[in-house]
């Protein structure tokens, strides 16, 4: 018999790609899956357009609004636990996946009045808040980084398993990373924010650039629709070559031009990049929830696989430097490029619900240890209103 799944969550990229990814590995299996979510959270849209049946629920988000806004969240959120019940019942759901994000809330408490076995999956380096409030009453959290452990309850199962990647990148790729040639003159660069862009990057970034030979590097830089025709002409300006795009949909070609990438360092961002063995300069975005992105950064470059940026502000001069080395001696980013592949676990989304399906037969299964664990570009809805820059 075919095992009832719910994936619970969403608002974010960050939190939709990894719940579509395992929904892909549920169904592969010949299980049914049905997915809860909320109205205002890019699930509305991604799941049905995976084709993937979704239940929509009041809630909303609380943390980042004022005092107000927050109480509303809050009430929104119990209000939907009612509802999230009726649906686990409706769908007679043998077990739920939370992957975080408010929307994940009603439907883990909601799990637990139903007593259906709850699952988290947190692709995060510091597990966000919604995942360690409700871990204490998980079967099992599965972790993206085993730095995350240490946040969560010491009597839940924790299992560093990787990230969940969308079986289009995972295809795309078939296993294969970026070229193989060694990194030469002009450096390709790589810069990308969420999908909306970075508005940090879009100044900072093409102000470092500016600082180096035009000859000695080529960029492709997605920006967002706000910034794009700005930094289009401050590249043009300067004499670099740079390609500059609003949105770019076609990720696996531009990872497979480019030598280095700048980026924030969202955990969906951080998997693509272990994935297709793409050395990185960091740069968290600083307003993130629990300066989750500052953690998943600094994983990276405890493995060698990254540099670290501060981003409080983002110092130009430092970054400029920095790209320079890169650029003076290219052949430093072949043992980056091996460190970040051996972050990579393309098989993330089988193995957690092959972990699942065991817990809940009551049996265990061999799980391969992994340091840090890993984890689209697209994984951030940021908006950057603050000074993003030092000029020092």
């Amino acid at each position: 018999m075919a095992t009832r799944w719910i994936i619970a969550g969403g608002g974010t990229g960050g939190h939709v790609t990894p719940a579509l990814a395992l929904g892909e590995a549920i169904k592969s299996r010949g299980d049914e899956v049905l997915f809860i979510g909320s109205a205002r959270g890019l699930e509305s849209k991604l799941v049905p357009d995976a084709g993937f049946e979704l239940e929509t629920l009041p809630s909303q988000q609380v943390m980042g609004r004022s005092l107000v806004g927050r109480l509303r969240g809050a009430l929104s959120i119990l209000y939907s636990v009612i509802p999230a019940c009726r649906a686990i019942r409706r769908f007679d759901a043998d077990a739920v996946i939370s992957v975080g994000g408010y929307a994940a809330m009603p439907a883990a408490l909601a799990a637990r009045l139903t007593g259906r076995p709850l699952f988290l999956v947190e692709p995060n380096a510091h597990p966000g808040r919604v995942n360690r409030l409700t871990a204490r009453f998980a079967r099992t959290v599965f972790v993206g980084f085993d730095s995350a452990r240490r946040f969560l309850p010491r009597r839940t199962e924790t299992v560093c398993l990787g990230v969940p990647l969308r079986r289009t990148l995972l295809r795309t790729f078939d296993g294969q990373g970026i070229a193989a040639r060694t990194p030469s003159t002009p450096l390709r660069i790589l810069v990308f924010g969420g999908s909306q862009g970075a508005r940090q990057l879009n100044e900072c970034v093409p102000e470092a650039l500016m600082k180096l030979s035009p000859n000695t590097i080529d960029v492709f830089h997605q920006t967002g629709d706000a910034d794009r025709e700005k930094v289009t002409r401050r590249y043009a300006n300067a004499g670099i070559a740079a390609e500059v795009v609003a949105f770019e949909r076609n990720m696996p070609t531009r990872y497979r031009w480019a030598d280095l990438a700048i980026c924030r360092a969202g955990a969906l961002t951080v998997a693509e990049l272990a994935l297709v063995g793409m050395p990185a300069l960091l740069a968290p975005y600083p307003f993130a929830a629990d300066d989750h992105q500052a953690a998943n950064a600094r994983a990276l470059e405890e493995a060698g696989a990254a540099r670290r940026l501060e981003t409080r502000p983002l110092d130009i001069p430092a970054l400029a430097q920095t790209i320079a080395e890169f650029v003076q001696t290219p052949a430093r980013l072949l043992p980056m490029r091996e460190a970040a592949r051996s972050l990579a676990r393309p098989d993330a989304a089988a193995a957690i619900i092959e972990t699942c399906h065991a817990r809940l037969a009551g049996r265990g299964v061999d799980v391969a240890p992994v340091t840090p664990g890993i984890p689209s570009h697209n994984d951030s809805n940021e908006t950057e209103d603050e000074s993003p820059c030092s000029a020092s």
